[in-house]
């Protein structure tokens, strides 16, 4: 069923498909809702007062969201989100939605090497010239893209990447990271939604109560000028855009290599 048909704004795809909440596009949104049964665990983990079983669909639907404006618009652990991302963190959170196929699959994570393959291919694209950041003296940038050899070409442009599959690593290193990211003319941060989901969680559960930010990551690379990859089975998305520095790199500017 397409939930929009309902007049109930529950199906982002219909009307932007690109959309993402909490990195969880529109069409996993809409696969979520669609789920047998997930509409009376999302009642049940929101803590919808009526009985699901008493319900009709669209009545479902509206006390869902009723509940979840509420939560949004209280002293919750979600206070400030919108609908759909009330939604998303409820099914990822919540261990009622374990044994899933849609959680499962959003929890699903490359390993390092696959994450770093992705990264390298899109960088392959930008770039004539990968190698590690630690041949430029930056370590922490495991790759930089270059569209010379020669570091003091005119016409140099440095990409530098770091790929995170963990967001254990991705919450330490974050910090040191963005510090280095004045190098290169564009710097990104890449991880899959689960690492950037579970980046949230760990930022969510550091504070006292709980509280979802579901813009803290983004706002600290915002902040630095890092742009933000997500990687997927389809490939690489340009979640947020990364700061152009048309400034020589210091890499230039010192000469390393």
């Amino acid at each position: 069923m397409l939930f929009h048909r309902l007049g109930l704004g529950f199906s982002p795809s219909a009307s932007n498909p690109g959309r993402r909440h909490c990195y969880v596009g529109a069409s996993a949104l809409d696969q979520l809702l669609e789920t047998p049964g997930a509409l009376e665990l999302l009642a049940e983990a929101l803590e919808v007062a009526a009985s699901p079983a008493a319900l009709s669909l669209v009545e479902l639907l509206e006390a869902i969201r009723r509940r979840a404006i509420h939560l949004a618009v209280t002293h919750s652990a979600v206070r400030g989100l919108s609908v759909e991302e009330i939604i998303v963190v409820t099914a990822y959170a919540s261990s009622l939605f374990d044994h899933t196929a849609w959680k499962r699959e959003l929890l699903r994570r490359p390993s390092q090497q696959e994450l770093t393959d992705a990264c390298r291919s899109w960088l392959m694209q930008r770039a004539r010239v990968v190698e590690p950041g630690s041949f430029l003296g930056r370590a922490r940038w495991p790759l930089v893209g270059r569209a010379s050899q020669d570091l003091r070409c005119p016409e140099q442009f440095v990409v530098a990447l770091a790929p995170f599959a963990e967001p254990e690593a991705l919450g330490t290193e974050l910090d040191r990271l963005t510090n280095e990211a004045s190098f290169a003319h564009e710097h990104y941060v890449a991880c899959c939604p689960a690492t950037a989901l579970g980046y949230l969680r760990q930022h969510a559960h550091s504070t006292q109560p709980v509280r979802w930010d579901s813009l803290v990551l983004e706002r600290k690379l915002r902040a630095a000028g890092v742009g933000l990859l997500l990687v997927e089975r389809d490939g690489v998305l340009l979640q947020l855009p990364a700061r152009y520095d048309s400034r020589p790199p210091l890499c230039v500017a010192n000469g390393f290599g």
